[in-house]
C-alpha cells in the first residue's frame, strides 16, 4: 500500500529508519519531508518513523505496552540527543562542514565513547533494546550509529563495544533493514581529517609606482589595539594557573570508564587530594516536583551535559535519575578541579546551571559511599531507586 513521498537526497541513514519502518510494516514511500497520500505534510526523519511506525495496527515496532513504548522513545531521545550530536561534531570538520580542532575532535570521540559505554551496559544480556523483537528503538538507533560504523568506528574502537557491535549489526542485517539501506561494510580504516592544499598563485611582476614620502603616522592607541588584536594571547582559565593536580583527571576518567565501578572509586579515594586539588560538589535539579517521564528526566540531565564542554578539563560528574514516571528526581556529585567555595565559572556559565543546586559537601565515610552508589548508578537515593543517569567526563 502506497502511503506517500518521502523527499530526501540518496543513501541517507537518516531518512533509513522511515524507510526500514515502512518495510517492517509492508508499506510504500516514494523517495526529509514527507507528503502523505491524505495529505499529511511531516517533516523531521524521527516523526516520521514514528508515524510510519503507528500505520499498522498491530505492529510490534511500537512496542507491546505503555511501559514498552515509553523505553522505546526513550532510546530515540537518547540517541537524537546525545550521540547524534557528538558523532556529527566528530564527523562535519572532516567532511568540511566545519573549522576542524584536534582538541574538540577528541572531545567529541570521547563523547561519542561514554554514550557508547551506555549502550553497552544495557545491551550485554540482550539482543534488542526493548522486548523481544525488533522496535522502532532498534531501527532509530541503528540508523544513526550506521555513518560511525562506516567511516571510524574501525576494529580497534569496535573491540571497545563488543554487545553494541553485536546488536548493531544484527540489526542492521534484518532483511528489512538490507532491503533498504544494501549490504554495510564496517569501517576498515577510520576517516581521518586532511588539510586542504593551500593553492599557489603565480606572482605577478609588481608595477612600479611613483615614491611617495611616508608621512609620520598619528598615534594612535585604539589602532594599535586593533591591529594587534588577532595576535594577542587568548585569555586563560584561571584553573591552568593552579599547582599540577597529584591527580590527574583525565587518569581517574581513564579508571571510571576501563575498570568496574567499585575498582574505579577505590583507586578514586586512594589518589584524589580534596584539601588543594579538587572540590566535590552535590547537585539536585530545583524543579523536581515538575518531572514526569523517567526518560524524559535522563534527557533533561543529558542536555546539562551536553552545555557544559568548557568544564571538560577540570570537572568529572555524574547525575542520576532514581524514581519513577511522575515521582523521579535527578541528583549527583560533581569533581571539580580547584577548591574555592564559589563553582568554577566553566560551568556557571552553562545555560541550565541555574536550574540545579550545587553545594560543596564535606568528604566523610557517610558522603563517600553516597558518591559510590551515584557514580555506579545502584541502589537508592532517598528510597527511590536509581534508574538511569548520564556521565560527564
Amino acid at each position: 500500500m502506497t502511503v506517500g513521498t518521502i523527499y530526501t537526497y540518496p543513501q541517507n541513514p537518516r531518512v533509513f529508519k522511515a524507510l526500514v519502518v515502512a518495510k517492517y510494516n509492508g508499506l510504500e514511500v516514494k523517495v526529509p519531508a514527507f507528503e502523505g497520500t491524505d495529505g499529511t505534510i511531516i517533516i523531521e526523519s524521527g516523526a516520521i518513523a514514528y508515524y510510519l511506525a503507528h500505520m499498522k495496527s498491530d505492529s510490534t515496532l511500537i512496542g507491546r505496552s505503555n511501559v514498552e513504548e515509553a523505553h522505546i522513545q526513550q532510546w530515540v531521545q537518547f540517541v537524537d540527543c546525545s550521540i547524534t550530536p557528538a558523532l556529527m561534531a566528530w564527523l562535519y570538520p572532516i567532511w568540511g562542514f566545519g573549522t576542524y580542532n584536534k582538541m574538540t575532535e577528541t572531545q567529541s570521540i570521547e563523547k561519542v565513547k561514554s554514550q557508547l559505554e551506555i549502550l553497552e551496559r544495557h545491551l550485554v544480556k540482550k539482543t534488542f533494546l526493548v522486548g523481544e523483537r525488533v522496535t522502532l528503538a532498534d531501527i532509530a538507533v541503528s540508523t544513526s550509529l550506521y555513518v560511525g560504523y562506516k567511516l571510524v568506528f574501525d576494529a580497534e574502537f569496535r573491540k571497545l563495544f563488543p554487545a553494541v557491535t553485536r546488536w548493531f549489526t544484527t540489526i542492521v542485517n534484518q532483511p528489512n533493514f538490507k532491503a533498504v539501506a544494501g549490504d554495510l561494510p564496517l569501517c576498515e580504516t577510520a576517516l581521518k581529517y586532511v588539510a586542504p592544499k593551500k593553492e599557489t598563485k603565480e606572482k605577478k611582476p609588481k608595477e612600479e609606482k611613483p615614491k611617495e614620502e611616508k608621512k609620520p603616522k598619528e598615534e594612535n592607541p585604539q589602532d594599535d589595539a586593533e591591529e594587534n588584536f588577532e595576535d594577542a594571547p587568548k585569555p586563560k582559565s584561571t584553573l591552568e594557573l593552579l599547582p599540577a593536580a597529584k591527580m590527574p583527571l583525565d587518569e581517574w576518567k581513564r579508571q571510571y570508564s576501563n575498570n568496574e565501578t567499585p575498582v574505579a572509586m577505590k583507586w578514586l579515594w586512594e589518589n584524589i587530594d580534596l584539601g588543594t586539588d579538587y572540590s566535590i560538589w552535590k547537585v539536585d535539579y530545583k524543579y523536581n516536583n515538575e518531572l514526569t517521564k523517567l526518560y524524559m528526566s535522563n534527557n533533561l540531565a543529558g542536555g546539562l551535559m551536553n552545555r557544559l564542554e568548557r568544564a571538560r578539563k577540570y570537572a568529572f560528574g555524574c547525575l542520576v535519575v532514581a524514581g519513577e514516571d511522575n515521582a523521579n528526581i535527578i541528583t549527583g556529585y560533581f569533581i571539580v578541579r580547584g577548591n574555592a567555595d564559589e563553582m568554577i565559572e566553566e560551568i556557571t556559565d552553562a545555560a541550565d546551571y541555574d536550574s540545579y543546586n550545587w553545594v560543596k559537601v564535606n568528604v566523610d565515610d557517610a558522603v563517600k559511599a553516597k558518591i559510590n552508589q551515584i557514580f555506579a548508578w545502584d541502589g537508592t537515593v532517598d528510597g527511590k531507586p536509581i534508574m538511569d543517569g548520564k556521565v560527564f567526563k
